[in-house]
């Protein structure tokens, strides 16, 4: 029994000394009350960005831009800066290009990316070769060619893996020319390539 009447002087203790301390500083209350609503609106925040980016992820696999892409003709073409910028999806056909260590890839299909609405609408008709290895969406006002010989060998081993990964998900088009490099006459390969090979073995 004295033992029973031990424990609830404990407990009367304890919620007498927590209130005490609630009555004698309001401020521990203030705080409280707000650290309480901030972390409610972190969570309610992570928990939006976490549905957006899986909506997407959906999208990005939507049908609708597999439909959009076939709508445009293959395009095989090298590009100099400066007609690369008019690829920007503001044309009639709305194509998008982007180049990306000098290959210029037809990203149309990803409209919700590089659209004027898009995630990144400062990359269309850009060489965003510098943006991607540095995780940066600001461009210089410069139309220049950058031959991107300052990269580090860190830098271009990341510029070579997005490379990679955009080559595997976006038609190639062609080459982002520098300054005085001749094009190249894809139309003139595409017809060596659709001779018969006895043809092609007598020339």
């Amino acid at each position: 029994m004295a033992t029973s009447s031990k424990d609830m002087d404990q407990s009367t203790n304890w919620y007498s000394s927590i209130y005490n301390s609630i009555k004698q500083t309001p401020l521990n209350v203030t705080l409280a009350i707000i650290s309480t609503i901030v972390f409610y609106k972190v969570v309610r925040l992570t928990r939006r960005c976490r549905r957006n980016r899986g909506n997407t992820e959906d999208k990005e696999l939507d049908p609708i831009d597999l439909v959009k892409d076939t709508k445009l003709p293959a395009l095989r073409k090298d590009f100099t800066v400066t007609e690369l910028r008019e690829y920007d999806g503001t044309r009639e056909d709305g194509r998008i290009l982007v180049a990306i260590n000098f290959h210029i890839y037809d990203v149309s299909r990803s409209v919700h990316y590089y659209g004027r609405d898009g995630v990144y609408p400062n990359y269309a008709g850009r060489d965003i070769s510098r943006n991607l290895i540095n995780f940066s969406v600001d461009f210089s006002q410069s139309e220049a060619f950058d031959d991107l010989s300052d990269l580090s060998i860190s830098q271009m081993n990341t510029l070579r893996e997005w490379d990679q990964q955009y080559s595997e998900k976006y038609p190639l088009v062609g080459r982002l020319l520098s300054p005085g490099e001749l094009a190249i006459n894809y139309n003139d390969e595409e017809d060596v390539e659709s001779e018969p090979e006895d043809q092609q073995v007598h020339e």
